[in-house]
């Protein structure tokens, strides 16, 4: 061939590569006519003001739009328009800095300040997806009005302005769950800050049970105190890997403010003696702790550093000044909690603070923090360079800092602005709710929900961390469910000597480890676009053990008068699992221990009363066997390590421990082995139900043969 053939031959290779990498870079034809957002033919955002233009979607998933003011200010807003034909809508705001709840709706006035998320349903049968955006200067988000959605874009810094950006994003589309996950891709490929969660490394402690010392002592925690709850877990037979030190270890002092600052890098003197590394070795050599957490803030302490004590950090004095969004929903928060100062670090030099901080952390032999009140700094960037800039600074310093001494093991807290989830290229884990609060009976079903709901949009950053629980709580068991359908960790914040073992049982395996499921939990679609803690409707929270599925059923109402509690019906189905393969299942009711084989639309009706749960596992039938994996396990199916089939027609199953095995059969089996050693088992002929009790002591494989 010769040099002009070969060109041309390049050429048309480049075009077909181009072609596969943006297989619909020109699918999504939206444009903008005459106030109004079109997708061909079909209106997606009515009466859009004039200021707005649309800016292509490289991945051809969505569209963005920009916005331009006439004038700079470090605070715009504008109309954004109406979304045609909204017949519900669900969201995700931030009533507090630090944390996003759930909203839903039926018109666009019910969309609340600070909104970072919102998917609508229309009367036409699509979802709409609109994602405010981050610039380099502003952080923008939604709200309702009379006159339909409002834009607001603000810096945290008077001196930072800017005539708007790329503000929104925008998707259409028949399944939610994959317009989270293409649209999450086409952010993050726009603004090109962070990573997806799938493309970050999640830390391995996520798969150990932990103790987090918080409810158990709060800021009285103290190195006898540690002892104490280790040695309670171990009465009891269940041992965390994992041990969170929450507040109260650090050395800090109020200030005439009313605020606490950090005054050492060293540990407080009174609880542990200036010295963790005692703390540190007891809990591993003593109590089998494999990886030990320790707890700081984003600002050093709640109120920032003591420069005074700490002058190398060269600390600057700033008060708390939240944006108007936030003290409409909350007026105080410039002065409550934590006084109105703050000891703040500059950006140019937090990273020393941060290096200095982990290097003797490390030294004493912790593994990794949990770094909470990170939102806390978009409210001291006055003078600094605005909330994004700092944010950003702040975090690069972080996740380094983390990167070098603890291998990338971190907890983000108290972080639920976008900023963190967007610019977070190395960090994996986020607590997406509100605390556990063991005396508020309404708060329980609240915290299902939201963590729920955070996992849709922004479990394609993070990974939904759905914080502690007390196992011996009155709630405990739902808060199990939960995090056993969560895809998270699972640890728990006991108090000594009041546990509930049976139930600890259920979600930790003979080594310490949890059953994780493989994604963040996440509604389903019958119940997305239902406020399920005010409507009579279930919470179902599913996820996947490999080709199996798991849903966690949850009533999440709550009156505190018993004449109007209310039970609450409905159904589960295969089909209620989204990406789910196969025809032919068999369920597994873990509370009720009922087992049933149906197709992937039958559907089983279930009722539950006020803070009442069940779990539902599906396994598909393949070659008439369906393995349910440890029947004694909230997550049975999550038991299941891997199946296999012999030459013989023999069917080899891979458990993480032991404990009662449970299937289905089409046929009862001549011979089940666990480690080659023969096992007893029963086998219900009328129903196919197989079930043999294996020791536990570790991972072992059955054989089962016929």
């Amino acid at each position: 061939m010769g040099h002009h053939g070969g060109t041309a031959m390049r050429v048309i290779f480049k075009i077909l590569v181009l072609a596969l990498l943006v297989p619909s870079a020109w699918a999504a034809d939206f444009s903008l006519r005459d106030g109004t957002l079109w997708l061909g033919e079909q209106a997606v955002l009515k009466n859009v003001p004039e200021n707005f233009y649309i800016q292509a979607d490289r991945t051809g998933t969505g569209v963005f739009l920009k916005f331009s003011a006439t004038h700079p200010s470090a605070r715009l807003q504008t109309q954004l328009g109406d979304i045609a034909g909204l017949r519900r809508f669900t969201s995700c705001h931030r009533d507090e800095p630090f944390w996003m709840i759930p909203r839903t709706g039926t018109n666009e006035s019910q969309v609340a300040l600070e909104t970072q998320w919102l998917l609508a349903q229309t009367d036409a049968g699509d979802c709409v997806m609109l994602v405010p955006l981050m610039t380099d200067k502003l952080v923008f988000t939604l709200s309702g009005g009379t006159n339909g959605l409002n834009l607001t874009g603000e810096s945290g810094d008077k001196s930072v302005t800017s005539h708007g950006g790329v503000a929104l994003f925008v998707s259409v589309g028949h399944d939610p769950y994959a317009l989270a996950d293409s649209g999450a891709k086409a952010v993050m490929k726009f603004l090109g800050t962070g990573k997806l969660r799938r493309e970050k490394p999640m830390p391995a402690f996520v798969d150990q049970f932990g103790w987090c010392t918080w409810d158990s002592f709060y800021k009285k925690v103290s190195a006898d105190g540690v002892r104490q709850g280790l040695e309670s877990f171990r009465r009891g037979g269940i041992e965390p890997r994992l041990l969170i030190l929450d507040d109260g270890w650090q050395d800090f002092r109020a200030m005439p403010g009313g605020e606490e600052r950090l005054v050492s890098l060293e540990p407080n003197q009174a609880q542990f003696s200036g010295d963790l590394r005692p703390t540190v070795q007891l809990a591993k050599k003593e109590f089998g702790v494999e990886t030990f957490l320790v707890w700081h803030a984003f600002t050093g302490y709640w109120g920032g550093v003591d420069g005074a004590a700490l002058p190398e950090y060269e600390v600057k004095e700033r008060w708390r000044s939240f944006g108007p969004g936030i003290l409409a929903q909350h007026a105080n928060l410039n002065t409550q909690y934590w006084g109105s100062a703050v000891g703040v670090i500059p950006p140019d030099h937090i990273g020393k603070f941060y290096q200095d901080y982990h290097r003797r952390l490390a030294a004493a032999g912790v593994d990794g923090v949990k770094v909470d009140n990170q939102s806390m700094i978009e409210s001291v960037s006055q003078g600094l360079g605005g909330r994004v800039a700092v944010t950003r600074a702040y975090r690069t310093a972080l996740e380094k800092s983390v990167a070098k001494y603890f291998d990338g093991r971190l907890i983000n807290c108290m972080a639920n602005a976008m900023e963190t989830y967007y610019c977070s290229p190395r960090s994996t884990l986020m607590r997406t709710s509100i605390d556990f609060w063991p005396k508020r009976p309404e708060t329980h079903g609240q915290h299902l929900f939201c963590n729920a709901q955070m996992g849709l949009w922004f479990g394609e950053f993070m990974q939904p961390d759905w914080d502690m629980f007390q196992t011996a709580h009155p709630m405990g068991a739902f808060h199990a469910a939960g995090r056993a359908v969560s895809g998270g960790p699972v640890y728990v914040s006991d108090t000594p000597d009041q546990h509930d073992f049976t139930l600890l049982k259920k979600l930790v395996l003979s080594d310490g480890s949890v059953l994780r499921a493989d994604l963040p939990g996440r509604p389903t679609p019958d119940c997305l676009f239902a406020d399920v803690t005010r409507e009579p409707v279930l919470l179902k929270v599913f996820n996947f053990n490999r080709n199996c599925a798991v849903i966690g059923i949850f009533n999440c109402n709550y009156h505190p008068h018993e004449s109007e509690r209310m039970v609450v019906s409905g159904t589960v189905a295969p089909s209620d699992v989204p990406g789910l393969r196969g025809t032919n299942f068999v369920g597994f009711a873990q509370r009720s221990g009922k087992l049933w084989r149906g197709d992937r639309g039958d559907r089983v009706p279930l009722s539950l009363g006020e803070g009442d749960w069940e779990i539902v596992s599906y396994a598909p039938i393949e070659r008439g066997v369906a393995v349910l994996g440890l029947a004694d396990k909230l997550n049975s199916t999550g038991a299941v390590a891997g199946k296999s089939r012999g030459r013989d027609g023999s069917l080899v199953v891979t458990l993480r421990d032991g404990g009662k095995f449970l299937a289905w059969c089409e046929h009862k089996p001549s011979q089940i082995t666990a480690g080659g050693q023969p096992m007893d088992f029963q086998y219900e002929t009328a129903t196919g139900k197989l079930s043999c009790q294996i020791q536990t002591g570790g991972k072992i494989e059955l054989r089962l043969k016929w």
